[in-house]
């Protein structure tokens, strides 16, 4: 009894530590995906023929949404990877 006792004691859930980075990294995608979906909602084409006319705003690929969701992403990635090798 006093064997399965010392081995429950030395595993101590941990939920907040594998729950950050995955937040982090689940909302840095979404926020990537959010920035493309909005990057495309403005464009449109026109097909006549073999000829194609584009129509809108040509964005940058650097906009903010693919910034701070790079960087979110990125975050929950090196604390998730950092968190396995300890």
């Amino acid at each position: 009894m006093d064997l399965l006792m010392s081995s429950q004691s030395t595993l101590k859930p941990r939920p907040m530590r594998n729950a950050l980075p995955t937040i982090l990294l689940i909302a840095g995608l979404a926020i990537i995906g959010y920035g493309l979906a909005q990057k495309d909602e403005k464009q449109a084409s026109i097909e006549l023929g073999d000829a194609e006319i584009q129509l809108g705003k040509k964005d940058s690929f650097f906009s903010p949404y693919f910034i701070i969701g790079g960087i979110a992403a990125a975050a929950g990635l090196v604390i998730m990877l950092s968190g396995k090798k300890s």
